[in-house]
């Protein structure tokens, strides 16, 4: 999805859930479209419509009604997905109370022709707080499973990921070290 307009209807609908534009007057919305178009012209709204049916028809949201005083819309699964994955910027990985004593640990071999979604990728994982165990090797103790499929997904290259959760670890006391991590 290239559009910025259409990404940024999508944000909305992601934040407010669903949109309803009525009012029990039916002047109401006459004088609400009035009063924008003080500050807006035609061509805008032309646009936000062009940006709603597009994201429309893509299936990130669903043109529910549509009247001179009416518009309701509702964000599809798809379109929630489409809006984590541009809130990368904001991705943070929650870190639990008591730990559960397992490791996640993601593994990566992504090939040179995609070598600045590696390069992105690995600086993501290490802002998150991710450490690297060796090269291509990092654990992180809480849970990130949905946040790391959304990473791999995001920088296209999930067939090149893996991940998994151990419990025993041969050097485990000095990877409890690197994260602040007393046993329980």
């Amino acid at each position: 999805m290239r559009r910025t307009l259409a990404k940024k209807i999508l944000k909305g609908l992601g934040i407010v859930g669903a949109v309803a534009l009525a009012a029990t007057s039916p002047y109401f919305g006459l004088s609400l479209i009035k009063g924008f178009k003080k500050y807006n012209d035609k061509k805008v709204w032309r646009k936000f419509y062009a940006s709603l049916d597009y994201l429309n028809r893509r299936g990130y949201v669903r043109i529910l009604e549509r009247g001179t005083n009416k518009l309701k819309v509702k964000i599809t699964r798809k379109g929630e997905d489409a809006i984590k994955k541009f809130d990368i910027d904001n991705l943070v990985l929650k870190k639990q109370e008591n730990w559960d004593e397992k490791w996640r640990v993601i593994i990566f071999d992504v090939p040179v022709a995609k070598n600045k979604y590696r390069l992105a990728f690995t600086d993501k994982i290490k802002e998150l707080g991710f450490v690297m165990i060796q090269k291509s090797v990092w654990a992180y103790p809480y849970e990130c499973y949905e946040e790391l499929m959304i990473l791999r997904k995001f920088y296209n290259i999930e067939k090149f990921v893996s991940y998994f959760e151990a419990v025993e670890i041969e050097d485990e006391r000095e990877w409890r070290g690197k994260f602040n991590l007393k046993h329980q």
